[in-house]
């Protein structure tokens, strides 16, 4: 072979082959490049099919199409559309938005903010779809794969969740704490598990996550099932306060309880029990009242997100608003009760 190119030793024929195969390459990727955008834009025109809507009311975005605004521009608008929470005219925008675009960061930030305006607006499956549309051309998007989680866990396809997870965990992400939890909401939602199957999945996984104690208190309380008391009274009284405050005091074994805080809310119940101190102060003072004979004092709770500050009135083990798992805080409020009997009718 060596003496099949002798004559072609001269360095001019090595510079020829070389910008050649610089020249074919590049010939190649930009043709290459040409095809792949076409087939995006095809993908891209037949996504905005499935979801656009034609009514009477969308004169706004042929007015919007025809005085061509920019894309930044339209982006802003339906941001602000949406914040406002009127998300119809946000996803139109979005949608209107997405045929024009044409930079790919801009396109990806589009499709995952049309995902996130669908999943506030309520409509998880179209929501996941857009999710998936956004990952098909730009696989590691930690947002839409955020969103995509939480709305498969809404619909409670949890494998679906949990393959999302996985994905996110290859990218980095901490993602044990949400599989377990994942993994706690599939048992308990598995007709076909037994009684006994549903337990002892709670169990373990309580092991190491907490929220799958008061998981586990919930599904005693609904299964109208023997509560194991010497269990329940090593919990985190802080993380299922509320639930034994609405408990029947018939059913509860005070005697089981040594913690202070649980003591104390066992007082504010009106249970014989030793009076205590280095509690809550609303627990304490519940407790006084009723020792004073007032019976017209009650507690109601609040549930907090330590993550985005917001306040809910009831419980969530993921915050509704900024979709944190594990956040929520339980904050006992002193209030005044009221008798059925009172209330008009």
């Amino acid at each position: 072979m060596e003496t099949f190119f002798i004559e072609y030793r001269d360095p001019m024929f090595g510079i020829i082959i070389l910008f050649s195969l610089i020249f074919i390459i590049s010939f190649v990727n930009y043709w290459w490049g040409v095809f792949k955008s076409k087939e995006e834009r095809h993908s891209i025109d037949q996504f905005i099919k499935r979801f656009e809507i034609t009514n009477d009311e969308d004169g706004y975005k042929k007015l919007l199409d025809e005085f061509a605004v920019p894309t930044e521009s339209l982006g802003l608008l339906a941001h602000s559309y949406g914040k406002s929470g009127d998300y119809e005219k946000a996803i139109g925008i979005y949608l209107l938005a997405l045929k024009r675009v044409k930079n790919r960061d801009e396109k990806q930030y589009i499709l995952t903010e049309l995902g996130k305006t669908y999943f506030k607006a309520g409509f998880l499956r179209r929501s996941a779809d857009v999710f998936l549309e956004a990952l098909r051309l730009y696989p590691r998007n930690r947002v839409a794969l955020k969103y995509l989680t939480v709305s498969y866990e809404k619909l409670k396809e949890f494998d679906r969740s949990l393959e999302a997870l996985d994905a996110l965990e290859e990218m980095g992400a901490d993602t044990a704490s949400q599989k377990k939890y994942l993994k706690a909401q599939k048992v308990l939602s598995d007709e076909a598990a037994t009684y006994t199957q549903k337990e002892s999945t709670l169990r373990e996984l309580a092991a190491d996550f907490a929220p799958a104690k008061r998981m586990l208190l919930e599904f005693w309380m609904e299964s109208a099932k023997p509560i194991p008391w010497d269990e329940v009274a090593h919990y985190d009284p802080m993380e299922v306060m509320d639930l034994i405050w609405y408990m029947d005091p018939s059913i509860i074994e005070s005697e089981a309880f040594e913690n202070p805080i649980f003591l104390a809310l066992l007082k504010a119940k009106g249970l014989n029990v030793p009076a205590v101190k280095d509690s809550i102060f609303e627990l304490e003072v519940l407790g006084i009242l009723k020792d004073s004979g007032y019976k017209d004092a009650g507690l109601s709770f609040e549930y907090m997100c330590q993550s985005c500050k917001q306040t809910f009135p009831v419980h969530f083990y993921r915050c509704p608003a900024c979709h944190t798992l594990g956040s929520g805080k339980i904050e006992p409020i002193i209030t005044k009760e009221r008798l059925e009997a009172s209330l008009p009718f």
